[in-house]
């Protein structure tokens, strides 16, 4: 009997912490919706080569001015990436990725994938010194919400247990993800020399 009742009210906490979960809404630290005029600008900004500090106080000069000291820090010395852009990075190399969600949708899903997933020649191609201690470059990515929420840093094997150079992960939220510009920092935390990798 007390077997019963003692998994009977472990079960009825489980659900309402399920329940909790699914109700509470992340505080929300930033939001942000592009005017035209900052469209504007971000449209002609796109493939200067310039920091990610820099494209903030252009295009988001009152979010800029919320940060830290130690957050601008960072930012005024990351350079900022673009789409056309050759997606290589080196070691402790911060690239930064982002993508614009501009409609409804539940889930957010994102994948970073280097070595031998980007290119089938990569073991050949290593260095000789890579290929005989077999270690392999490492990648890292972090993700920043339109509202300031971060996710990770996520690494290899986080999401599927397995060392192949892949990250593949979803952001997911009932009631819809953040809107606006989400933000990816990939960082190359072991690389030998320079690495290709999408995002």
């Amino acid at each position: 009997m007390y077997k019963s009742v003692y998994k009977s009210a472990i079960f009825a906490v489980f659900i309402g912490l399920i329940l909790m979960l699914l109700m509470m809404d992340p505080v929300d630290a930033l939001s942000a919706n592009a005017t035209d005029e900052q469209l504007r600008i971000m449209n002609e900004l796109e493939g200067s080569d310039m920091t990610i500090g820099e494209y903030m106080q252009k295009v988001w000069p009152e979010f800029y001015a919320e940060m830290s000291d130690e957050q601008k820090e960072h930012i005024n010395r990351w350079k900022r990436s673009w789409p056309k852009d050759a997606n290589t990075i080196e070691n402790n190399e911060v690239k930064w990725h982002s993508q614009n969600v501009t409609s409804f949708t539940t889930a957010l899903g994102i994948k970073l994938c280097w070595g031998e997933s980007v290119n089938p020649d990569y073991r050949r191609n290593a260095t000789e010194s890579a290929a005989e201690s077999d270690t392999f470059s490492n990648l890292s990515i972090t993700v920043y919400s339109p509202k300031g929420h971060v996710f990770g840093p996520y690494h290899d094997a986080d999401f599927d247990r397995s060392q192949n150079g892949i990250i593949n992960f979803y952001i997911k939220r009932l009631n819809g993800v953040d809107l606006g510009e989400w933000w990816y920092a990939v960082k190359g935390d072991r690389v030998d020399g320079t690495e290709y990798y999408t995002v």
